[in-house]
């Protein structure tokens, strides 16, 4: 019974009309296999742009992905996903269509990070990308890119009594 407003009604079940579906029914399930490693693009790095960007997978009974399209996201960074969710391999239990589709998203984001030390090390490792298979959802972190100004590099310089010592330290043989 539900009380509404002081007054109490019978609780109203499921139309007999209605048809429930039974919890034995075998559902589809997708599974991501193998994350082909999606790579930030470098021009939405520079220019520091972030977002989601949703891909729908179809995916055929052997895992292959038969296709892929872009749903909603930046269009810098919607390649890369795209190149990455074409490549991936999925496990597909229990399909009975011969194309089952997929949502992914692709979470791209800049992780800061303090500035090089040395501005000839330009050699960077960006981290890996994380996968969520419980949400579908894909991390794609780059760190966040620094400008080095080769005016401001630190030189070693002796001072001049040292120049004085060095020059005067020579030994002329005879």
């Amino acid at each position: 019974m539900v009380l509404i407003a002081g007054v109490r009604s019978p609780t109203v079940g499921p139309a007999s009309g209605q048809s429930v579906p039974p919890s034995e029914t075998p559902q589809a399930a997708l599974i991501l296999a193998k994350l082909f490693p999606p790579v930030y693009p470098a021009l939405a790095r520079q220019a520091r742009i972030q977002g989601d960007v949703e891909v729908t997978v179809g995916v055929r009974q052997d895992g292959s992905v038969e296709s892929a399209v872009i749903a909603s996201g930046h269009p810098i960074l919607a390649p890369a996903a795209l190149e990455s969710a074409k490549k991936s391999e999925f496990e597909c239990h229990e399909c009975s269509e011969a194309v089952t589709s997929y949502a992914l998203r692709y979470r791209f984001q800049i992780t800061p990070r303090d500035p090089p030390k040395d501005c000839d090390t330009q050699a960077e490792t960006q981290p890996p990308a994380e996968m969520d298979p419980s949400r579908h959802q894909v991390t794609v972190s780059a760190w966040a890119m620094w400008t080095c100004d080769p005016a401001m590099r630190v030189f070693k310089v002796r001072s001049a009594k040292c120049f004085y010592l060095w020059r005067c330290s020579r030994r002329y043989e005879l």
